[in-house]
């Protein structure tokens, strides 16, 4: 049978063998964390881009049908002032001017109200572009955290290995010593 002192001395290396190891884990630990959190931070970027050009289109698309809907409104107006002229009215003066004027308020509210829609569904995707970006710095950072976390978790189990096998073989020297 081998000596106590011998054997504390190989399990006291021992601790420390599987201090390293776990040591290692841990930094590997924090960079495969790290990678993770960058991925995730990537995507949400991803996402804001997106939600971004979809409040531009929104804004786009709300002008479009705002200036179509203005075209249509003048044609209106245009064929009401051509109706009315070949009924024999004077289309310069009363009610036919009240008629037009009317038609071209309520083209001019229905403008307003397409615009508003747009920029209320444009607004709706500037907000879900800054979660998006808030995420993905709150990502990056855990990503950075991560990484420091693993390098300290590697710090912690070298000393704590150290330690133990230190505290073990003081005990065995003591015992047999």
């Amino acid at each position: 049978m081998a000596d106590p002192m011998t054997m504390a001395a190989a399990g006291a290396g021992g601790q420390v063998a599987g201090s390293i190891v776990g040591a290692i884990g841990s930094i590997f630990g924090g960079q495969s964390q790290s990678q993770m959190y960058k991925y995730q931070a990537g995507v949400a970027k991803m996402n804001e881009d997106i939600a971004k050009q979809n409040a531009a289109w929104e804004r786009q698309f709300g002008e479009v049908e705002a200036q179509q809907v203005g075209m249509a409104g003048r044609f209106k107006i245009g064929e009401t002032k051509t109706i009315q002229s070949g009924s024999g009215l004077d289309v310069n003066r009363g009610s036919a001017v009240a008629v037009r004027e009317s038609e071209q308020e309520l083209t001019a509210y229905n403008e307003a109200q397409i615009r508003s829609s747009a920029a209320r569904k444009a607004y709706g995707y500037q907000t879900e572009a800054a979660q998006f970006e808030a995420q993905a710095n709150i990502d990056m950072l855990s990503a950075k955290n991560a990484r420091t976390a693993g390098y300290i978790g590697a710090v912690s189990s070298i000393l704590g290995g150290a330690s133990s096998a230190a505290s073990k073989y003081g005990q065995a020297r003591q015992q047999f010593g």
